[in-house]
C-alpha cells in the first residue's frame, strides 16, 4: 500500500482543492485590495511600520505565532524527527526561556524608546558607525535569506507536481507577499491570522488521518524500536546538531535575536499601546509556537511509522529527504483525497506571510537607516510612506527574479543560513552589550562586533569547506528497506528491531577540528564573542558616560543597579546629588541639539 518502490505520480488538485486554494488566494487578494485602496488611514511611517500602535492583543499574538510558521517548520521539522529523533521537542524549553528574557530585559527598553528602527538604539547607546555596521549586516543577511523562504517548498513540491507549475506558484506567492508588505503591518497581521489557523489544520489533519490505519500505540512502538523517541541526548560531540544542549542553548540564541530584537518582531510588539499588552502577546504567541513545534514533531513520528521499513530515499522514490513530507502527503491522498491540497495551501499561506514580513522589515530599515537621514526635515509622512512602499516593490522584484531564473539554490541555502546565524549572534551580542552592561562603550562594541564577525566567518567558511569535502556530515539514525513491498504495518516492528540493533553499532567520529562544530552553534559563538571582547575592552578604554546618557537605554535590572550606586558613597549628600541630576538633563539637551545639527547638515 504505502511501501512500494514504484515512483509516485504527480499531485493534481481535484475540484474541491482548487476551490480551497481559490478561496485562500481570494482572501489574500482581498487583504491586499483593502489596505491598498480602501483603508488609507495609516499612510504614515508609524501606520506603515506599526499599524498605528493601537492594535489588539489577539491579532498581534496570532501574527507573532505566524512569524514562526515558515516552510522550515512545516516541512523541515518533521524530516528532522524522522531522521534523528524527537530531541527537537526541547525547543519548547528554549522558547519559554527566550520569551521570559524578552519580556524582562529587551522589551522594556524598546517600548520606552519607541524607535522606528531597532538599529537607532545603537546610535543612541554607542555611535553612528555601530548603527551603520549593524544595519548593513541585517539588510545583507535578509536579502540572502529571502530567496530561500519560497525556494524550500518549491524544491520539495517539484518532485510531486509539475515543475513549471510549482515555479509559477512560487512567483504568485512572492507577488502576493510584496503587495501585502506594501499594505503595511496591518496587512501582514491579517495574513498572519489566516496563516496560523491554516498551519494548525494543515499539520494536525495529516497526522490524525495517517493514524487511522495504523493506531497510536503501534506508531509509538515503531518509533521506540527505531530509537526515534529521544527525551534527553547529552551527546557532547560538537558536530551533533540535535543534542539537548544544541537545541536548548545554541538554538535559544538564534530565537532570542528573532523574537526580542529583529525588526519584524519589534514592529509587532510595538503595535500595541502598552508594555503589559505586549507581554501578554509574547506569552500567547509562545504557547502557540510551542503547540506548532510539538505538532510538527508528532508529524515526524507519523512519517517514521509509515516509512520505517522502506525509506523513500534509499528506494529512489525521492531525491532528498526534504521531499519526504510531500511524498507522504501524496501517498496519504490516495486514501483521503484533498488532504494534500490543505497542506499545500497552508504552506502557500505561511510562505506568503513570512516573505511579506521580511520585505516590510527590510524596507523599513533601509528607509530609516540609509534614506531618511539624507531627506529634508520638511518631508511629509505621506511621501515617506510612498518611498517605503516603493522599496517593498523593489525587494519583491529582486526576489521574484531570483526565484524565476535560478535553477538550483542549494549552495546558497547553506551559505545564507550560515550568514544569517553569524549576523544574528553578532547583533544579539551587540544589543545585549548595550542594554545590560552600563559601562560598555563604543570601542568595546566595535571591537567585539568585528572580532565576532571574523571568528564566526572563519568557522562558517571552514564548515562549508568541510561539508564540500565530506569531512563534516550530519549523521542520522539508520534507515532500512527491508519492509518494501509489504502492504500492512505489522512487519514494521520487526524491521525497526533491526534498526535498533544497527543504531548501537554506529561509529562515532572524534572531533577533528573546529570546522566540525555544528552550524547551530554559530549564533551562540557570535554573541558570546561580542560580550567576552566588548566588556573588557570597554573597561580598558574607559567607561561610558552613563551620567549623560538616557537611562531608558538600559534594562530595568541595570537601571536599578545604577540608581543604587550613589547610595554606596557615604560622603555623598543631597546638595551634591541635585546638581548632578541637573547636569544630566543639561548634557542630554546638549547632545540632542548636537544630533539635530548633524541631521540638518
Amino acid at each position: 500500500m504505502i511501501n512500494t518502490t514504484t515512483p509516485v505520480s504527480p499531485i493534481y488538485f481535484n475540484v474541491a482543492e482548487y476551490c480551497l486554494f481559490g478561496i485562500n488566494l481570494g482572501v489574500i487578494i482581498g487583504i491586499i485590495l483593502y489596505f491598498l485602496f480602501v483603508n488609507k488611514k495609516y499612510n504614515t511611517v508609524a501606520g506603515f511600520l506599526f499599524g498605528g500602535k493601537n492594535m489588539s492583543i489577539v491579532s498581534i499574538s496570532l501574527a507573532l505565532t505566524a512569524s514562526h510558521l515558515t516552510s522550515i517548520t512545516l516541512l523541515g521539522v518533521p524530516v528532522e524527527i524522522y531522521l534523528r529523533g524527537t530531541q527537537y521537542w526541547a525547543s519548547a524549553l528554549s522558547l519559554i526561556i527566550v520569551t521570559f528574557l524578552t519580556a524582562v530585559i529587551y522589551l522594556p527598553v524598546f517600548h520606552r524608546l519607541q524607535l522606528s528602527s531597532s538599529f537607532e538604539y545603537l546610535e543612541i547607546r554607542f555611535s553612528t558607525h555601530t548603527r551603520t555596521i549593524a544595519a548593513v549586516l541585517f539588510v545583507v543577511s535578509k536579502l540572502m535569506l529571502l530567496p530561500i523562504v519560497p525556494y524550500v517548498p518549491l524544491m520539495a513540491f517539484r518532485l510531486v507536481t509539475n515543475p513549471e507549475a510549482s515555479r509559477i506558484t512560487a512567483v504568485i506567492c512572492v507577488a502576493c507577499s510584496t503587495f501585502i508588505a506594501v499594505g503595511g503591518l496591518r496587512a501582514i497581521v491579517g495574513i498572519g491570522i489566516v496563516t496560523t489557523f491554516l498551519a494548525f489544520a494543515g499539520t494536525a489533519l495529516p497526522s490524525g488521518l495517517a493514524l487511522l490505519p495504523l493506531g497510536f500505540e503501534q506508531m509509538w512502538e515503531i518509533a521506540s524500536q527505531g530509537s526515534r523517541l529521544v527525551i534527553y541526548d547529552p551527546d557532547p560531540e560538537l558536530a551533533h546538531h540535535t543534542s539537548f544542549f544544541v537545541v536548548t542553548l545554541a538554538l535559544s540564541t538564534n530565537w532570542l535575536w528573532k523574537i526580542a530584537l529583529s525588526q519584524s518582531s519589534l514592529q509587532k510588539l510595538l503595535a500595541v499601546p502598552t508594555i503589559s499588552k505586549a507581554r501578554i502577546c509574547l506569552a500567547i504567541s509562545c504557547v502557540g509556537i510551542i503547540l506548532m513545534k510539538l505538532l510538527s514533531c508528532f508529524l515526524g513520528l507519523v512519517l517514521y511509522a509509515w516509512f520505517a521499513g522502506c525509506d523513500p530515499l534509499l528506494t529512489g522514490q525521492i531525491k532528498k529527504h526534504e521531499q519526504l513530507v510531500p511524498h507522504f502527503l501524496n501517498n496519504l491522498s490516495t486514501m483521503f483525497p484533498g488532504i494534500c491540497g490543505i497542506f499545500i495551501i497552508s504552506i502557500f499561506s505561511a510562505t506568503t506571510g513570512c516573505i511579506a514580513s521580511i520585505i516590510n522589515s527590510i524596507s523599513g530599515v533601509v528607509f530609516e537607516e540609509f534614506i531618511r537621514p539624507w531627506m529634508p526635515q520638511s518631508t511629509n509622512e505621506l511621501a515617506c510612506c510612498k518611498i517605503m512602499k516603493l522599496l517593498c516593490i523593489m525587494v519583491g522584484l529582486y526576489l521574484a527574479s531570483v526565484i524565476w531564473f535560478a535553477r538550483e539554490l542549494d549552495r546558497l541555502q547553506h551559505v545564507a543560513s550560515g550568514v544569517t546565524g553569524v549576523t544574528a549572534g553578532t547583533l544579539l551580542g551587540l544589543f545585549t552589550l548595550g542594554i545590560v552592561f552600563s559601562r560598555a562603550n563604543c570601542s568595546g562594541a566595535l571591537s567585539g562586533c568585528i572580532l565576532s564577525l571574523l571568528l564566526c566567518g572563519w568557522l562558517l567558511i571552514g564548515a562549508e569547506n568541510a561539508l564540500a569535502t565530506g569531512a563534516l556530515t550530519f549523521q542520522g539514525k539508520p534507515l532500512v528497506t527491508t519492509g518494501c513491498g509489504k502492504a500492512n504495518f505489522t512487519h514494521l516492528v520487526n524491521a525497526t528491531t533491526i534498526i535498533s540493533n544497527a543504531a548501537k553499532q554506529l561509529p562515532v567520529k572524534p572531533l577533528q577540528s573546529l570546522f566540525r562544530i555544528s552550524y547551530t552553534y554559530c549564533p551562540f559563538a557570535g554573541a558570546v564573542t561580542v560580550l567576552i571582547i566588548g566588556v573588557p575592552m570597554s573597561y580598558f578604554t574607559g567607561k561610558s558616560k552613563t551620567d549623560s546618557m538616557n537611562p531608558d537605554v538600559f534594562c530595568p535590572l541595570t537601571q536599578s543597579f545604577l540608581h543604587k550606586l550613589p547610595d554606596r558613597s557615604p560622603s555623598s549628600s543631597s546638595e551634591f546629588r541635585t546638581p548632578k541630576t541637573e547636569e544630566v538633563y543639561m548634557a542630554l539637551d546638549e547632545a540632542l541639539k548636537h544630533l539635530k545639527d548633524i541631521i540638518d547638515r
